[in-house]
């Protein structure tokens, strides 16, 4: 006989990740911000090419490594620990908007450095840029499919085992 109460399914809960993931995020965090940060002050640091590269560390190297690492590692808590805590997806657009600034800072740094080279050098050097740039994105193209390729592989092993009749043996 039928009962009159509708069948309930289970509903899968997103539980809080264990203290170790946080950890790790935690260290991906800081060391993600400071290598940020380090880059930031090295490209800063870089006062001249030509003839021969020289390295100048003042205030505004400070100020570059402070700025990226505690952007960065703002960014990385609004990416990675509210929206895990929170269970939703992260922002894409703040990550996106961080990225663009990074980039940017990134090449006005160069640009800057390359002020008094000739421009013959100059075009040396935007060519090796432009290849050191394709070498890491598509190397950043990889570490992305692994990441979805992972993120797959996490959801199909947290889904709940599907609903249906189960196979029994046969009873003799």
């Amino acid at each position: 006989m039928d009962s009159p109460l509708p069948r309930v399914h289970s509903v899968h809960v997103k539980k809080p990740p264990p203290k170790s993931e946080l950890d790790f995020l935690r260290l991906v965090q800081w060391s993600g911000a400071g290598c940020l940060g380090l880059t930031a002050a090295f490209v800063e640091s870089i006062k001249s090419v030509n003839p021969t590269v020289q390295f100048q560390f003042s205030f505004t190297t400070l100020l570059a490594f402070g700025i990226v690492t505690g952007g960065a590692w703002y960014v990385a808590e609004r990416i990675f620990f509210r929206a895990l805590l929170a269970g939703r997806k992260p922002p894409v657009k703040l990550a996106l908007g961080f990225t663009a600034l990074l980039s940017l800072g990134t090449l006005a740094g160069f640009a800057l450095a390359l002020r008094g080279v000739n421009a013959e050098r100059q075009r040396d050097m935007a060519v090796g840029t432009l290849w050191a740039v394709m070498a890491l994105s598509v190397v950043g193209l990889a570490f992305w499919k692994v990441v979805q390729f992972l993120e797959r592989d996490a959801a199909k092993s947290d889904a709940p085992p599907p609903a249906g009749p189960r196979d029994e043996p046969p009873s003799s």
